[in-house]
């Protein structure tokens, strides 16, 4: 089979480990993996957390990809604004949406549009210096947040709310977000999940965070806590039971720190959020768990808060050429059209590790290859065909080589200890690419 000319769209994991699978199956390939940001790997960048640099370290194998010689990042073109979908698929033998689900799903609940009450992606697109997001700023001249959910990513949230700038010294919390959080008179962040306690999806890494920070003490309602946990899975036996030991151990650990406090609320669903123009508290009501879910007993409680975090997932948004069903693309085990497909969490949903994705942008990448066991169609140019557009349209991209200078910069800022300063706005990053072009 002769070499097909490929566009992956979104950087992040997906679509590199997509790129990674097409180079060893068929390295003859011609490959162009756009990004609208001007920087490369999604998630990992712009999501994992600014503590987590031992995380963030995957993207070393993330840059071998980008060393073949095929393979092109074309950042600063984004997909429907820049270039629209058939104009990809008319270049392009294939086209691999690798986007994941770049929306916050809603709370479904009235007062979601008062100020003051975020998702998840834009607040913490917002600490990691997220170009689109960097004026998202949120009032943190408060006493008491609200974060709803219980997996990491709400985990996340409440720990950069609470720890310290000595603390977060080692990080690459974004400056302007770093300003607000450290000067902040915050003394209480409540992560409320609608479930019990064996339910909630935080790694016992992620959980156990809490017993090392310096300045606030993790509380838990010790009557919701069963004795144990058993189950048929032996691994997500160890884990919840690793985490109910812990959820009991936290106030012993760390007793009454400052008078800061975080409470992992469980059994409860929020059902308003309350104030005028901006949230003053939320409305609860108790649940309980029957045949395995959470249902209301009809009992509400409030929480005084002037910020509400929704950490409760993510879903794809409506774009022009693609069929989006349920918060994902509809496709067939990775296929959506002919030569078009879908991997990551544009394709299944957001849920699993960064390390999820190897395994399934894998499988569609043999899809894929038995789809063109003829090879592809020669009057396809690719590359060509979107340099030619680029320079119709004005569109300054930005190369693998142009971002290694953005990189560089952004190390050469972070001084001794922090691992980088970011850059927030893309002309900055592009005058840094025509500086030294």
């Amino acid at each position: 089979m002769a070499g097909l000319k490929i566009c992956i769209v979104g950087s992040g994991p997906a679509g590199m480990y997509t790129a990674g699978a097409i180079v060893k199956k068929n390295p003859d390939c011609v490959i162009d993996i756009l990004d609208k940001l001007a920087t490369p790997y999604g998630l990992v960048r712009a999501g994992v957390a600014p503590d987590h640099q031992t995380t963030k370290a995957v993207t070393r194998a993330y840059d071998k990809v980008m060393g073949n010689a095929n393979v092109r990042f074309v950042g600063n073109i984004g997909l429907g604004t820049d270039i629209p979908l058939d104009r990809l698929r008319a270049f392009y033998d294939v086209v691999v949406i690798a986007t994941g689900t770049p929306k916050d799903r809603s709370l479904g609940i009235p007062g979601e549009e008062k100020e003051g009450v975020f998702g998840a992606q834009v607040f913490v697109y917002w600490y990691n210096a997220h170009p689109e997001f960097r004026d998202a700023v949120p009032n943190l001249d408060i006493d008491t947040a609200v974060v709803i959910g219980n997996g990491n990513v709400a985990l996340d949230v409440a720990r950069i709310l609470m720890r310290t700038e000595n603390e977060m010294v080692t990080s690459d919390l974004a400056e302007h977000a770093a300003s607000e959080i450290f000067k902040s008179p915050l003394k209480r962040v409540h992560v409320v999940g609608r479930r019990a306690p064996e339910n909630a999806q935080f790694s016992s890494k992620e959980l156990g965070e809490f017993a090392e920070l310096t300045s606030a003490t993790t509380y838990t309602d010790k009557s919701v806590l069963p004795d144990g946990f058993t189950s048929d899975d032996k691994k997500e036996e160890k884990v919840v039971n690793t985490n109910l030991d812990l959820l009991r151990s936290f106030e012993h650990i760390r007793p009454g720190i400052e008078g800061r406090s975080i409470h992992l609320d469980f059994l409860a669903s929020p059902v308003e959020i309350l104030g005028d123009n901006a949230i003053t508290g939320v409305r609860f009501e108790r649940n309980k768990i029957v045949d395995g879910k959470a249902a209301g007993t009809g009992e509400t409680y409030e929480i005084d808060c002037q910020l509400l975090v929704s950490c409760i997932g993510y879903e794809m948004g409506i774009l022009e050429g693609l069929p989006v069903e349920k918060g994902i693309v509809k496709n067939d085990e990775g296929r959506v059209a002919d030569g078009l497909y879908v991997v990551g969490w544009a394709k299944r949903g957001p849920s699993g590790t960064i390390g999820t994705n190897r395994i399934d942008s894998q499988n569609v990448v043999e899809r894929m290859m038995a789809d063109f066991e003829g090879g592809g169609d020669p009057a396809k140019k690719g590359p060509a065909d979107l340099d030619a557009w680029c320079a119709e349209k004005g569109i300054h991209a930005v190369s693998f080589d142009d971002w290694k200078r953005i990189d560089a910069a952004e190390i050469a800022r972070g001084g001794e200890k922090s691992p980088r300063r970011k850059f927030v706005r893309t002309r900055d990053m592009l005058s840094i690419v025509k500086e030294k072009g």
